[in-house]
């Protein structure tokens, strides 16, 4: 009896030594993915499921939040994996969505870092600073503050107001390289006039890495629609900046 008694905790210890590379290959496996397509109805499983660009089919571990239950909703979704869940009604493999937001309001991570980098160049041209602009412009490197000044023009206020990334569909790991657009607005310093003093310009852009840290290689002026008035192309952006980011200006929506 006192044998059998000296047995079994050990029985239990190996049953315990068995299972635990199991459950940690079981965890390693939790693939954290991300990827652009739509929320789909699944008759079949009265669900709501996932289903990515690229055609392949997720089943969320929980059910959508209610604004995403809408049938062809293009959306951008951030999840974990979880093979350790499965089931015979399942539309695709379980995931644990951990953030999903629809396609037209999604801000990639490249598209932060070209608002951040954005920014910064516009506090140069508002405060007039050379070695700012130096500090993320690989192409002012040799620029002198006369031609800096002369450059700016008597204009001052310089406003952010729009980023897109135009080589980015949806979320990826972060390349050697960001390319886009933006829009800015300017304003005449010490204009006298009623209207006319704000103007607004549209940019394209490259950042790389430089040394570890992000810097503009490459910026242009840059007219979507050459034959429509500006104003009415910024009209344009800057619906797409309340839809996107909740505000045309964006140096507000990065305090966020």
């Amino acid at each position: 009896m006192k044998k059998t008694l000296l047995i079994l905790p050990l029985l239990a210890a190996l049953l315990l030594a068995a299972m635990a590379p199991a459950a940690a290959a079981a965890a390693d496996d939790r693939l954290q993915i991300s990827f652009k397509g739509k929320v789909r109805w699944v008759e079949s499983l009265a669900t709501f499921a996932l289903l990515a660009d690229d055609g392949k089919k997720y089943h969320p571990v929980k059910k959508l939040p209610r604004a995403y239950e809408k049938d062809d909703l293009a959306v951008v979704v951030e999840g974990v994996l979880r093979p350790d869940l499965v089931g015979s009604r399942m539309y695709g493999p379980a995931l644990e969505v951990q953030q999903i937001t629809r396609v037209d309001k999604y801000v990639s991570p490249e598209e932060w870092e070209a608002v951040r980098l954005l920014l910064l160049r516009m506090q140069a041209f508002n405060d007039k600073n050379l070695g700012q602009l130096q500090a993320i412009d690989i192409m002012a490197g040799k620029l002198t503050r006369e031609q800096f000044l002369s450059w700016l023009e008597g204009w001052g206020s310089f406003t952010l107001h729009y980023v897109e990334a135009v080589s980015i569909a949806g979320p990826r790991p972060a390349g050697p390289t960001i390319e886009g657009i933006c829009l800015y607005s300017r304003a005449r310093e010490n204009s006298m006039a009623i209207s006319g003093d704000v103007q607004f310009a549209m940019m394209k852009f490259s950042l790389a890495k430089d040394g570890g840290k992000w810097r503009f290689t490459a910026t242009e002026g840059y007219r979507p629609d050459p034959d429509r008035d500006i104003t009415e192309v910024a009209a344009g952006y800057l619906e797409k900046a309340k839809e996107r980011f909740g505000t045309t200006d964006l140096a507000a929506a990065a305090k966020k």
